[in-house]
């Protein structure tokens, strides 16, 4: 690890001793993020990152424990600002004391991960100075279909008052390694445009357009409610998933308004043992608040559609590619310690999520902010299953969470930072314990804390 730290600082040593020779611009940027799980009851609920095959115990299993996430990322740029690179790197969810991953006795462990590798120009015959980007990067179609990095080509630019964009992104590559071999890639196609029709109105309209095409039929598998989301979908079907939407946000005085709207439609076909489904499902997200002096308060509300009979072949839950999801503690990635969650997917399992939320921030000043939440959750449609009885139970009530937060700059780069969330668990969470019997036994309580510098 520290050989390959070393050369890659060698590297960008010899890059800025060149930049006379080559006219360019280095800047270093890095986030330096230490994070502790203060205390949870229930680690069997988010050890799993999101896979949701975590289950709850009959009793507590508490955890406690620290982890460094280091990012560090270089922007080389000619000096007129036409051509650019970047290469950021990681190491990330190093737990200390974690032997397997080398956090233990000496270190010097192999945990060294790319976060983005592209390069960004302008397109020299382009008026509009529209620029196009290539490589791995971070991809926004909106944040709660997908947003996460991949491997692409995306086009930027602007027009008149209007913000446009159109990439291809590559998030599975089938090789071809015979004659009678036929390429079965899964290739994405977007575009954004983004526009602001009166003063404190911004609206954005896009389409996402996903086609995986398998020529070997009856071989794929639809995942399990547990993984329902595009990402975790095995490769061998025929994919196709068109999703259209608009979000946007109103600001004036101190009012504020967020909003999402989607709604997808496609099929799923080449199923072995299983009918081809046709996929139809929306999603609407919105955030009204306001501010008083130096308070905020902002209701909360979304529906993500849920499938309702997984025997037919009519699939209705809303399906994200791959995304990260921060509204609450406990069942969400609001934690500090965010390499540890339960769901990183704006609902649960196939059956959707209704979110009502209500929050207030203060800043006392310009160190010290504080909050809190309150949050009542519910499944789109019922959690169907068999208790350990032997009984069939189906239920929609997510609980009631109550969160709180404290952030605090000690430098202006330098942010400690401390949450807990506590889940009074409804009865739909019985699905997930070790114990089913038709109710849920097992409220969850996670604290986090981080401590993280930023340059």
């Amino acid at each position: 690890m520290v050989r390959r730290i070393g050369l890659v600082m060698a590297v960008l040593l010899m890059m800025a001793v060149a930049i006379p020779a080559f006219a360019a611009d280095i800047k270093f940027n890095g986030d330096f993020n230490n994070r502790f799980m203060l205390f949870t009851n229930h680690y069997d609920w988010v050890k799993g990152a999101g896979d949701n095959t975590a289950t709850l115990d009959d009793g507590s299993v508490n955890e406690t424990f620290g982890e460094a996430k280091y990012r560090f990322w270089a922007n080389a740029s000619t000096d007129d600002g036409k051509v650019s690179g970047v290469w950021a790197f990681e190491v990330g969810g190093l737990k200390y004391g974690d032997a397997a991953k080398k956090g233990g006795y000496s270190g010097d462990g192999i945990n060294f991960e790319t976060r983005w590798l592209y390069t960004d120009f302008q397109l020299p015959w382009a008026c509009d100075k529209a620029r196009v980007r290539m490589g791995l990067q971070s991809i926004t179609v909106n944040k709660y279909l997908w947003s996460e990095t991949a491997m692409g080509v995306v086009l930027n630019g602007s027009s008149n008052g209007v913000d446009y964009q159109a990439g291809w992104i590559r998030p599975y590559n089938d090789p071809v390694t015979t004659a009678n071999d036929d390429a079965e890639d899964l290739d994405a196609f977007f575009g954004r445009v983004n526009f602001k029709p009166t003063d404190g109105l911004k609206v954005g309209i896009f389409a996402l357009y996903m086609d995986g095409n398998d020529d070997d039929p009856a071989v794929g598998t639809m995942p399990t409610p547990a993984g329902y989301e595009v990402k975790r979908f095995n490769n061998n079907y025929d994919l196709s998933l068109l999703t259209l939407g608009t979000d946007g946000a109103f600001a004036k005085n101190n009012f504020f308004v967020n909003w999402d709207l989607m709604y997808e439609d496609g099929s799923v076909d080449d199923i072995a043992g299983a009918a081809d489904q046709d996929l139809s499902a929306w999603f609407g997200h919105v955030d009204l608040g306001f501010k008083v002096d130096s308070l905020k308060f902002t209701y909360t509300f979304w529906y993500a559609s849920g499938d309702d009979n997984p025997n037919d072949n009519d699939f209705d839950g809303f399906l994200s590619v791959d995304v990260d999801t921060f509204d609450n503690i406990c069942l969400f990635e609001g934690g500090f310690t965010d390499d540890n969650y339960f769901t990183e997917r704006p609902y649960l399992l196939d059956k959707g999520f209704i979110m009502n939320k209500l929050a207030v921030d203060y800043k006392a000043n310009k160190k010290l902010t504080v909050g809190a939440a309150a949050m009542y959750m519910m499944t789109a449609e019922d959690i169907k299953y068999t208790d350990n009885h032997g009984k069939p139970q189906k239920d929609d009530q997510v609980g009631v969470e109550f969160d709180a937060y404290l952030s605090y700059k000690l430098y202006d780069s330098l942010e400690f930072a401390v949450n807990a969330g506590y889940l009074f668990a409804g009865d739909a969470l019985d699905y997930f314990e070790v114990d089913k019997d038709g109710s849920a036994d097992e409220d969850i309580f996670i604290s986090t804390m981080r401590v993280r510098y930023k340059f």
